[in-house]
């Protein structure tokens, strides 16, 4: 049983939104200076971009058994805070979706690592942890479904008891297109 996720609710946004692709992918870029990023073609099985609050990107790469996701430029933790890296992987359908999570919970000293199950609202645990050694947070999540994914989204969000601020890497939260590996 793994444990309960409080940003749930952004998956819901993330597969409302879906129905147009826009962003960037395989080396483009969205920033707050370029709200309309132009979409260039995604290299098989990776893809990277910038967040709009001009702190921080994100990349994926796929591998035969994995997918590695890492965060640069992002806080690896804040006093008083609760931290959220996201990325969702979905298909044309959009009835399909993965999703990778890692969460730091700075007040009870928690860290949540793995699949996000939609079914249950829960993470799934994976063996491991995160690795922030480097300055950058690192996640490497073992394929355990197949997945015929053409979007991909990513999202940052910080959480405090005064308030709570999410980042994605479009100005309007849209996905983005995403080419698996061959």
């Amino acid at each position: 049983m793994g444990m309960r996720m409080r940003g749930g609710a952004v998956l819901v946004g993330v597969l409302a939104t879906a129905t147009t692709l826009t962003g960037c992918a395989g080396g483009g870029t969205a920033t707050a200076e370029a709200p309309s990023p132009s979409v260039t073609k995604a290299t098989p099985g990776r893809a990277s971009c910038d967040l709009t609050s001009g702190g921080g990107s994100v990349s994926l790469e796929e591998t035969a058994d994995a997918y590695r996701v890492e965060w640069s430029g992002v806080p690896t933790s804040a006093e008083g805070a609760r931290q959220e890296y996201q990325l969702y992987l979905g298909d044309e359908s959009q009835e399909h979706a993965i999703s990778m999570y890692i969460g730091f919970d700075s007040i009870t000293g928690k860290t949540t690592y793995g699949w996000f199950n939609r079914d249950t609202n829960d993470v799934d645990p994976i063996p491991g942890a995160p690795d922030t050694s480097a300055g950058t947070v690192v996640g490497t999540f073992p394929k355990q479904t197949e997945i015929d994914a053409v979007y991909w989204s990513p999202s940052y969000s910080r959480t405090t008891t005064d308030d709570s601020s999410t980042t994605w890497c479009t100005e309007d939260s849209q996905v983005m297109p995403w080419t698996p590996l061959d």
